[in-house]
């Protein structure tokens, strides 16, 4: 996985996370920002999308041929695409407009590069390609990103962040860990086993991936 490529909140609002069930406490402007992007991060983590249409750069080993397999699904172009020796000394590039890479599978995030070799003209000269770097866009249009399903999520994971920062927010699941037994005074539950996912391992972990699971981009080969 690439690194996360924003450094600001771009879907979650004070007015949203409050909407969706969201409790600030005492916790200050800084803190909710910080939550809310931690937030946003880890359901691109995820579901291996990002939330918003994103530019991004991936170099990719040729490997025998197609497909190619990006680090993130759902994608919505093909920009560009450069192919490059073992010693990158010899090397080419090519854009959509040659007709050289499809779409295999938008969802998971499978592309195919035509005629490697004579690509629009483009090719590594005597010996097969070493990789490829690929230009592409990947994520939802907003009108994906702000359905219910989503924004609940969102505010759900930026809580168990902020519960972490601020001590009036703060209960005995510390760092929202998966608790199977429970007892007080003479009150005991023995809860069923917890999954674990990119939220952690708790209840609340669970729900948010049960809201966005429909919205993975899986590795399907």
């Amino acid at each position: 996985m690439q690194d996360y490529a924003y450094f600001s909140p771009i879907i979650l609002t004070d007015a949203l996370f409050l909407q969706f069930g969201g409790q600030s406490g005492t916790s200050t402007v800084a803190q909710r920002q910080a939550a809310y992007l931690l937030a946003e991060e880890q359901v691109t983590e995820h579901l291996n999308a990002f939330l918003l249409p994103t530019v991004v750069t991936g170099t990719y080993q040729w490997n025998g041929g197609n497909p190619f397999e990006f680090d993130y699904g759902h994608l919505l172009s093909i920009k560009r695409v450069s192919v490059f020796s073992v010693d990158w000394s010899d090397g080419c590039s090519v854009d959509t407009a040659t007709g050289c890479a499809q779409i295999r599978n938008a969802r998971y995030g499978y592309i195919d590069v035509s005629a490697m070799l004579s690509c629009g003209g483009c090719g590594v000269v005597g010996s097969y390609p070493y990789n490829i770097q690929v230009v592409y866009e990947s994520g939802f249009y907003s009108g994906t990103s702000y359905q219910p399903s989503i924004l609940a999520a969102l505010s759900l994971a930026a809580q168990i962040n902020l519960n972490e920062w601020d001590a009036s927010l703060s209960n005995e699941g510390v760092a929202d860990i998966g608790i199977r037994s429970f007892s007080n005074q003479s009150y005991s539950e023995v809860r069923v086993r917890l999954g674990r996912n990119a939220f952690g391992s708790s209840a609340s972990a669970q729900r948010i991936g049960r809201l966005i699971n429909k919205y993975r981009a899986r590795p399907g080969l």
